[in-house]
């Protein structure tokens, strides 16, 4: 393998990567899980970033006449199926929290004013501890008496 390809192939994957992890932002018409997710999350734009490296690794490896091409093809379908799967996830995260559910804390957790890390630590939830949840946003349940904590660490009660 000449050394010359090895970085061709990462510059194409890299680059097709960029362009493809654009789409979502960029086409909000359509919400079919491959150019736009409507689920809120970041799953789908790491999904086609991480879709497009391997596919125009395995690509390039692949094609051997046309290392290019196998390199920009593969880093395409990758991605395509990267953000398809990342935006299933948003779907299934969303889905699992609902509105008005009963849940616990998996974890000492943090309750915050707002839906992220950027917003001031309100009061706490211990491990363990139940609480109902009235909304959610993205990666953020909204829990029963204000206040908001991260999906990641809540289960059903």
């Amino acid at each position: 393998m000449s050394k010359k390809i090895i970085p061709a192939s990462f510059a194409a994957a890299a680059a097709l990567a960029a362009l493809v992890s654009a789409a979502p932002m960029s086409a909000s018409a359509q919400a079919n899980g491959i150019t736009n997710c409507d689920a809120p999350g970041g799953r789908q734009r790491a999904g086609a970033l991480i879709g497009a490296v391997v596919g125009g690794v395995v690509g390039s490896n692949l094609a051997r006449n046309e290392r290019t091409a196998g390199t920009i093809v593969g880093a395409g379908a990758g991605a395509a199926a990267g953000s398809y799967i990342g935006c299933n996830q948003q779907r299934a995260r969303a889905a699992s929290v609902r509105a008005g559910g009963d849940y616990r804390a998996l974890s000492n957790l943090n309750v915050r004013s707002g839906p992220g890390t950027n917003y001031r630590v309100v009061s706490r939830l211990n491990a363990g501890q139940p609480f109902s949840a009235v909304g959610s946003q993205g990666e953020w349940v909204q829990i029963a008496g204000g206040g908001w904590v991260s999906a990641r660490y809540v289960g059903t009660n």
